[in-house]
């Protein structure tokens, strides 16, 4: 089952990168491909809390706390437990993309999706 919310992960990731790089002049694509890239993270978590805890965050909120809790139950390495900052970063921009209407650059996506492909990365080795 964690497989089905890592291979979303990965969707989501990759339909970011396509929104992103459209040709299309419409600023937009930014804002959208950071709610994307989001989602990726917020997925990939769930394939982790899903393995190890057999759950997944009920809201966006819960994933940071639940990440915690897989490195208190020493389900993730220690050494992972920095990446609760890309969790709560990418939480704190959803709001802002999908609800408050703020502008995203290029730049701000382009963070984002690295940050995204960094936490995919370390659930992939995890979840093998």
């Amino acid at each position: 089952m964690e497989k089905a919310h890592f291979d979303q992960a990965k969707l989501w990731l990759e339909g970011a990168k396509y929104v992103a790089n459209l040709s299309s002049e419409d600023k937009n694509k930014y804002s959208v491909g950071v709610a994307m890239a989001v989602h990726a993270i917020v997925k990939a978590n769930d394939a982790l809390t899903l393995k190890f805890m057999n759950i997944t965050a009920r809201r966006h909120d819960d994933a940071r706390r639940l990440f915690e809790d897989l490195i208190k139950k020493n389900f993730v390495k220690a050494e992972y437990a920095g990446y609760r900052d890309i969790i709560q970063d990418s939480i704190s921009n959803k709001a802002k993309a999908e609800y408050r209407g703020a502008f995203f650059s290029k730049n701000d996506f382009e963070q984002m999706q690295r940050k995204a492909e960094k936490f995919i990365k370390m659930a992939g080795e995890i979840i093998k």
